[in-house]
């Protein structure tokens, strides 16, 4: 009993010491973690106790990073005016540049603007002079809408046909032509898509060459901008789509002369001209309202301002004070003309697409490839610009081009191709003629080489066994003469081995007599 008071007393000391020993330990690595929280910023709270903001409340937006660059930076953008659409947008035609953005993604149903992405198509499929069949379907729509009251198997150009649905908004031209291009209207529906996306749009869905009502033929102003920007890449379509009026000449099929006037008012002198409207295209259904895109010119600046869902006249209005803005505060800059030599730019590399490695600051030397502009706010210079040249690292060869692009107030601004600087060139690995000896040359020296070596082995071989065959000889002698010494003449092993050498002697005196 007294053994065991002793053990129990001593246990419960071990384990007071223990657990004294063992909480300033526990209390340092508390005060470690407590200082590397602080240091991280992070404060150190109860499980239970964090709150996570609500996610409406974090802005992560492009325009509210946009917006705290600017506050940050003191980059200014021009102040943007009031229009009445609910969404629009003013896009710089050369660069692309967005000036303006009411709700630019914002999907709409477009009515008949839908029939430039039809002309477009149309331009870069067919000749001018090819001939249309009107199609039965054509003139006997359902709802045909505005058209020029085609006759079936009616023939006429693609250029007639062009001037029809830009100017008239012939729904019944533009089914002709959709047929004559795609084959079926859903082919060209494809098509319509297919182009669509190739040029960077992802709002739009097309269904119909003409625009007329359909759930599913829907667009929004910025993929409009971007397929008017195309189009006008094309020096027919700007013929076609700023002519005020137009007239189909008699055929075989049609003896009767079709005049046409544009319906865009902004083309006309009137009460919506706007000085500098060099093109554009109008529509209007009772679901979509009505939709406008316009192309205006001033100082070699083209803009294109789209609008949608507006009502009344007000759609000339609002087109009126997007071009006020554009035109008063932004000019186009010639790079190539700007950039004296050198430029500072933030260099990124590109591997099949993807960015890769570190982005790094430094002067690049400038050389155009291709013309190139900006377009600056009017109290912005070229130097005020954030530059990045973006390159392929597969093609960083000598003479090869990379992209400079301009931003602004965290908006691209502009770019060009030039000459990608000597410092990113990735040398190419030219293989130089090595003298090498033919392959039979190393199985010839192996032949030479190893039967001396052969050799070298027999006659060390041959060496060892001649000398070990003396030494056992002089041995069996020597142990033979010893035990003669030792036993005697009788000696039975003695005995044995001169009879085993009287054998060998005789038959050696019988093979030498043979052989006589």
């Amino acid at each position: 009993m007294k053994y065991r008071c002793r053990l129990t007393i001593t246990a419960v000391c071990l384990t007071a010491a223990f657990f004294t020993a063992s909480a300033p330990v526990r209390s340092f690595a508390a005060e470690v973690s407590s200082s590397a929280a602080l240091e991280s910023g992070m404060e150190t709270a109860p499980e239970e106790t964090v709150e996570t903001a609500p996610e409406e409340t974090v802005e992560t937006t492009a325009e509210a990073m946009t917006e705290e660059t600017m506050e940050e930076t003191g980059e200014d953008w021009p102040a943007e005016p009031s229009i009445v659409a609910p969404s629009g947008v003013l896009m710089e035609a050369s660069t692309g540049t967005v000036l303006y953005d009411k709700n630019m993604h914002e999907q709409h149903y477009p009515a008949s603007i839908t029939k430039i992405m039809t002309a477009l198509l149309a331009i870069e499929n067919c000749e001018l002079d090819e001939m249309v069949t009107v199609p039965h379907e054509a003139v006997y729509m359902e709802d045909k809408g505005s058209h020029i009251a085609l006759d079936e198997g009616e023939e006429l150009t693609v250029e007639d046909c062009l001037y029809a649905i830009m100017l008239a908004s012939a729904n019944d031209a533009a089914y002709a032509l959709a047929i004559h291009v795609g084959g079926t209207i859903e082919n060209f529906a494809d098509m319509m898509n297919q182009r669509a996306e190739e040029l960077g749009c992802e709002d739009t869905h097309f269904t119909n060459p003409h625009g007329l009502p359909d759930e599913n033929h829907v667009t929004s102003a910025y993929d409009m901008a971007l397929i008017t920007r195309e189009a006008l890449k094309h020096d027919i379509f700007r013929t076609i789509a700023g002519t005020t009026f137009y007239e189909i000449q008699p055929s075989a099929n049609q003896p009767d002369l079709i005049p046409m006037s544009h319906h865009h008012k902004m083309l006309f002198n009137g009460k919506f001209h706007y000085d500098g409207v060099f093109a554009g295209k109008n529509g209007y259904t009772t679901v979509a309202q009505n939709t406008l895109v316009t192309c205006a010119e001033r100082d070699g600046m083209d803009l294109i301002c789209v609008t949608m869902e507006t009502q009344g006249q007000q759609v000339y209005t609002d087109a009126a004070t997007l071009f006020d803005y554009g035109f008063d505060h932004f000019n186009l800059v010639d790079i190539g003309g700007s950039v004296s030599g050198s430029t500072t730019a933030s260099i990124h590399a590109r591997t099949n697409g993807v960015e890769s490695g570190s982005v790094v600051t430094e002067e690049i030397p400038v050389q155009m490839k291709e013309d190139g502009c900006v377009v600056l706010p009017s109290s912005v210079t070229l130097g005020d610009l954030d530059a990045d040249l973006y390159y392929d690292t597969e093609n960083a060869q000598e003479g090869e081009s990379a992209t400079l692009e301009y931003s602004y107030a965290g908006r691209v601004v502009g770019q060009a191709q030039i000459v990608l600087p000597s410092s990113l060139v990735i040398p190419v690995e030219t293989e130089t003629p090595v003298e090498t000896e033919s392959p039979e040359e190393p199985v010839k020296q192996r032949g030479n080489g190893f039967p001396w070596l052969y050799l070298l082995i027999g006659i060390a071989a041959a060496g060892a066994l001649g000398g070990g065959s003396y030494l056992f000889v002089r041995r069996q002698i020597w142990k033979s003469r010893w035990r003669k010494r030792k036993y005697g003449a009788k000696d039975p092993v003695y005995r044995r081995s001169v009879r085993r050498s009287n054998v060998y002697h005789i038959q050696a005196r019988k093979r030498r007599w043979w052989k006589k």
